[in-house]
């Protein structure tokens, strides 16, 4: 297991019962200092974003102003990658050797072809693997291995017609559509399963639900309607968990995070509700329920986080399923 506090990532081989530091992002300056108070660090967005482990044990983090890696047994990370358009990557993907990740940010990126980048050496070099038309997409949230059929999920977002999901060839050299145009495909995090994809969809402008997508012809089906969208989604063991988030628009009106568990993927139940805190979201991060990117489906141990959570923020509970 890994888990971040700040720039500053670290491991644990007993399932949580003790933790050592495994590698860390270089920081300098004025905001390491800031992000030492609890309100600054969340004010900054002072946070390791995401985290791969490849399997020669080469670690690569996702971080505010690019990418960093680390050799196996190196503790001091460094940057290989800059943000250079919109804002930094807000997942990464790998299917153990190749890394993926895709363009994410605001207007910046309305006027220029949309990318997802590829590293085939460990994430020392990273070279735009698909380039979307202009004013196609609005950003990449996310771009996920497929195990079952050797290919890679892109999902796209957000509105109208630049909302969907499609399909990237295992050698990233050809892509198509699957579905687009609904806010029941604008999705972030996902469960791969040999024949369709399940997950919360990600919408602050129409009601949310968890969500059965068919890999082959892009039909989807309304699982459970849920409070407020969802970002992640992960399979611990023989169960399926996607978490919520507070998001305020005139749709999310619930002040609650909520942990959505399955072990048959199609009837879904509410394990845990979390409540936002008192601090305005804009400022200082929207309320949700954090799961880990998990790359063996049979571990059994699962674990979440809080952020801006009451009484939950910067807190992580480890479970084990049965």
């Amino acid at each position: 297991m890994f888990i971040a506090r700040g720039y500053s990532i670290f491991r644990s081989e007993d399932h949580g019962s003790s933790w050592v530091l495994d590698c860390r992002i270089p920081s300098s300056g004025w905001k390491p200092t800031v992000a030492r108070l609890p309100l600054g660090a969340r004010l900054l967005r002072f946070n390791v974003q995401a985290l791969q482990v490849l399997n020669n044990g080469v670690r690569v983090a996702v971080a505010r102003d690019g990418i960093y890696r680390a050799e196996p047994a190196e503790i001091m990370m460094r940057r290989t990658w800059t943000v250079t358009r919109g804002a930094r990557p807000i997942n990464l993907s790998t299917d153990g050797n190749r890394l993926l990740f895709g363009e994410y940010g605001g207007a910046e990126l309305d006027s220029v072809q949309v990318r997802v980048y590829s590293s085939v050496d460990g994430g020392c070099h990273f070279d735009p693997a698909l380039e979307l038309p202009k004013g196609e997409v609005r950003h990449i949230h996310n771009v996920l291995f497929d195990r079952f059929d050797n290919v890679y999920w892109v999902f796209a977002g957000d509105h109208g017609a630049k909302a969907g999901i499609g399909v990237l060839s295992r050698d990233c050299r050809h892509f198509e559509w699957i579905a687009r145009g609904s806010q029941m495909v604008r999705v972030v995090g996902a469960i791969v399963r040999p024949e369709c994809l399940i997950y919360g969809s990600d919408s602050e402008v129409e009601p949310n639900h968890i969500v059965r997508l068919d890999k082959k012809s892009g039909s989807y089906e309304r699982l459970l309607s849920v409070d407020g969208s969802s970002l992640f989604a992960a399979d611990f063991g023989s169960v399926s968990i996607i978490s919520t988030c507070v998001e305020p628009s005139h749709i999310n009106r619930n002040g609650n995070c909520g942990l959505y568990g399955s072990t048959d993927r199609s009837n879904w139940r509410c394990l845990l509700s979390l409540s936002k805190d008192i601090w305005p979201p804009t400022l200082f991060q929207f309320g949700l329920i954090a799961l880990p990117v998990v790359q063996n489906q049979k571990q059994r141990y699962g674990l979440y986080s809080g952020q801006a959570l009451a009484g939950w923020h910067d807190r992580t509970a480890i479970f084990r399923t049965s």
